[in-house]
């Protein structure tokens, strides 16, 4: 195993100060925050989603007050918008992302062992699972969807997209009738979450909530799809499974649930989508031009998902020669660049991406799980 994963740390650790933002007021352009926050880009925005995975790299590095602020400036425009926005800025703030909120408050619980803390800030984390719960976001089938109330299907596909993360993804081209398979594995753990962090706030959890994700969990078969041993998202209108295949459909690996014999089933189908880069977003160029989130493209935060799930069900062995291909490639990049980028190719080791896709430098996308995922595997 190589060690110089390790060896990048203090550089990367180095560089987050040059995303380190402050917006303590309104401007014309932002919301302001209370606290400091890592931006996606110099002198940019905090993003909802690019908050939890650049934490995942933050408290590794101990910057435990910094992570914990992230959070809190997410948790301090919920009362004001009725949700969490994907951003602070506000031409980004008519929609959400995927809700990671939970997850985030556990790992700055974990953390630090603050109760008070805990039990402050657990109430707007309810708040928000209501939110995208609530009628608007339920499809037909039961299971729930991005880009609700919309006037028309493009309005929608667009909104879903950006809701999604998975921004002119082809996982949302052809229709607005789509349960995301993501998003419903999601909600089935933040329920979970919700009755593990009540207990830890209060020395017991609500029952209705484990009695919300077993319903969740079996509304969720309907994204299975036993011939391609795969989850696909489901599309309500047309009561069938998309034809696109992509990483989203490792959601369930990662939130833990499902048993022994199906995560064998999806691991195996992981090497649709290995290259010597690690992992491609889809299994094939689904003809988009100008298609971010399909292949040939990779994006650390899902191959922080994938690999986690794969450890946490003890593909070890399988996780381990992904993540050493894809810890490598952007190691050695770095080497060459001095940078970490947003999107690499996995097909070639590069950041070349097709024509009219913009790549550029990042800290938390790509950095948080970068030292999470070295961390996972024991090269530190």
């Amino acid at each position: 195993m190589s060690t110089h994963y390790h060896d990048l740390f203090p550089e990367l650790q180095a560089r987050l100060n040059d995303f380190v933002c402050e917006t303590p007021q309104d401007t014309e352009q932002f919301f302001g925050l209370p606290h400091p926050y890592v931006a996606t880009e110099k002198n940019g925005a905090q993003l909802y989603a690019h908050t939890f995975f650049t934490n995942l790299g933050l408290l590794r590095l101990k910057q435990i007050d910094l992570a914990r602020f992230g959070v809190e400036n997410l948790v301090s425009l919920l009362p004001k918008l009725g949700y969490v926005p994907a951003s602070n800025r506000k031409d980004m703030s008519d929609h959400s992302h995927l809700p990671f909120l939970p997850w985030m408050v556990r790992d700055i619980y974990r953390a630090t062992g603050d109760k008070e803390w805990l039990r402050r800030v657990l109430p707007e984390v309810i708040h928000e699972y209501q939110y995208w719960t609530d009628e608007n976001h339920r499809s037909p089938s039961g299971l729930y969807r991005f880009g609700t109330g919309q006037s028309s299907p493009d309005q929608a596909i667009h909104l879903a997209m950006h809701e999604s993360l998975w921004v002119d993804s082809p996982r949302f081209r052809r229709s607005s009738e789509i349960d995301p398979i993501d998003l419903n594995a999601l909600l089935y753990r933040n329920a979970l979450l919700i009755h593990d962090l009540q207990k830890e706030a209060d020395g017991h959890g609500d029952p209705v909530w484990l009695n919300r994700a077993e319903k969740l969990k079996q509304s969720i078969e309907k994204c299975w799809n036993e011939e391609e041993g795969l989850y696909l998202d489901h599309n309500y209108g047309e009561k069938s499974h998309s034809p696109i295949k992509s990483l989203a459909g490792f959601m369930p690996l990662f939130v833990e649930m499902i048993d022994a014999d199906r995560a064998e089933r999806l691991v195996q189908n992981i090497s649709r989508f290995v290259h010597p880069g690690g992992l491609a977003c889809t299994d094939q160029d689904y003809g988009f031009p100008a298609c971010t989130w399909n292949y040939p493209l990779g994006y650390a935060p899902l191959v922080y998902l994938i690999l986690k799930g794969m450890m946490d069900y003890d593909f070890l062995e399988d996780a381990a020669d992904i993540g050493n291909s894809w810890l490598d490639m952007v190691a050695e990049i770095y080497s060459k660049t001095g940078e970490v980028w947003e999107w690499y190719n996995v097909t070639n080791r590069s950041i070349d991406t097709p024509a009219g896709i913009k790549n550029q430098p990042v800290w938390g996308w790509t950095a948080g799980p970068f030292i999470a995922i070295a961390d996972e595997l024991g090269l530190v």
